[in-house]
């Protein structure tokens, strides 16, 4: 299993902090948390930016595969002044 972590918007918009999944790309695990929580929309993925062993990768790059007993993180940049 992959263990997801959610920060900012998603945690905030759909009040989940994390969840575990199967491994695979991270349009499979997209996959398979908007079929767990369908109240989630795949925009608010489209938007997000995975951190995966400290290094962030962005909707392009969401062929990555992870694999089991790894943990990923979507998050968003928010700003504020």
């Amino acid at each position: 299993m992959v263990k997801v972590i959610f920060y900012n918007l998603l945690r905030s918009k759909y009040n989940i902090k994390e969840m575990m999944v199967e491994p695979g790309t991270i349009n499979d695990i997209i996959k398979e948390i908007l079929e767990a929580q369908p109240e989630m929309k795949v925009n608010d993925f489209v938007t997000s930016v995975v951190f995966y062993k400290g290094l962030p990768i962005h909707y392009r790059g969401f062929e990555k595969i992870i694999n089991a007993n790894e943990e990923i993180i979507f998050t968003h940049f928010v700003g504020g002044g």
